[in-house]
């Protein structure tokens, strides 16, 4: 399955180091509907990377997409988390 997403990654305290979000290997977990709680790899087109208060286009993926084809659709929000901390919000673009 093929997820498009639009992410605004939030402000984060943390100290001033210039954290940033890039590559292919950020797993944090994704909250939707409610119940719906699990790992989700991002995928940022090449050379995209983005600091906190950027909002990007990207893909998402997933270790087993049989949850997420029967619950997601196009237009659904989204939180993601790393430990128990809100990183960014989003809303699904297109399932393929």
């Amino acid at each position: 399955m093929k997820v498009s997403a639009i992410v605004t990654f939030l402000f984060i305290e943390r100290p001033p180091h210039g954290f940033r979000y890039t590559g292919q290997s950020a797993w944090p977990r994704i909250h939707y509907l409610g119940n719906v709680s699990t790992s989700c790899r991002l995928r940022f087109r090449e050379g995209i990377e983005a600091f906190d208060g950027d909002t990007v286009e990207l893909e998402m993926e997933f270790l087993d997409d049989t949850t997420h084809e029967a619950r997601m659709y196009e237009g659904m929000p989204f939180e993601l988390y790393i430990t128990d901390v809100k990183i960014a919000e989003g809303q699904i673009l297109s399932l393929e």
